[in-house]
């Protein structure tokens, strides 16, 4: 099997850098922002040309898995997680969101610290804040949180359980 994944942040970086940027937010000129010091010498960090170099901050996007991925396996996130295609494993990334599209399916296990589902889970659903069942919502399994917010039409066939302690 080979998964290829595609990087959108590396394109968006080299447009900033190179100065085209499509629908973007209005850029931010270098003397508007106190440049980063660095941590031995407290001096202002400069480019090769003495300009300041402006800090980007990290795109919270997240991991992407398309309608037309499948996966078998593990998945394991540090970052929030959209899945649009096809997951048959564990889908884990326990300090962020979590969101099936109703394209989605998961089977096996999802975790996150808040999870929404609009698609398919079929197994075991473990959120540490919140599970959010929108109303195209199709859950078979065991569904385990602190709270469960369930919209009209959503399906659910199993069990909820309250979380466990540790």
């Amino acid at each position: 099997m080979t998964l290829i994944v595609w990087d959108g942040g590396r394109r968006k970086r080299r447009r900033l850098a190179v100065g085209v940027v499509q629908n973007a937010a209005p850029m931010v000129r270098a003397d508007q922002v106190r440049p980063l010091p660095t941590a031995s010498t407290g001096e202002p960090v400069a480019s090769a040309e003495g300009r300041p170099i402006v800090h980007v901050p990290h795109d919270t996007e997240g991991s992407r898995i398309g309608m037309a991925t499948r996966v078998s396996g593990r998945l394991t996130a540090n970052e929030p997680v959209t899945v649009k295609g096809c997951i048959e494993g564990a889908v884990i990334a326990r300090d962020h969101h979590v969101m099936v599209t109703m394209s989605g399916r998961v089977s096996s296990y999802l975790e996150g610290r808040e999870v929404s589902v609009d698609g398919e889970v079929a197994g075991r659903l473990k959120a540490g804040d919140k599970i959010t069942l929108r109303s195209r919502a199709r859950v078979w399994g065991i569904m385990e949180a602190e709270r469960l917010e369930c919209h009209a039409g959503a399906h659910i066939q199993g069990e909820v359980a309250p979380m466990k302690a540790g």
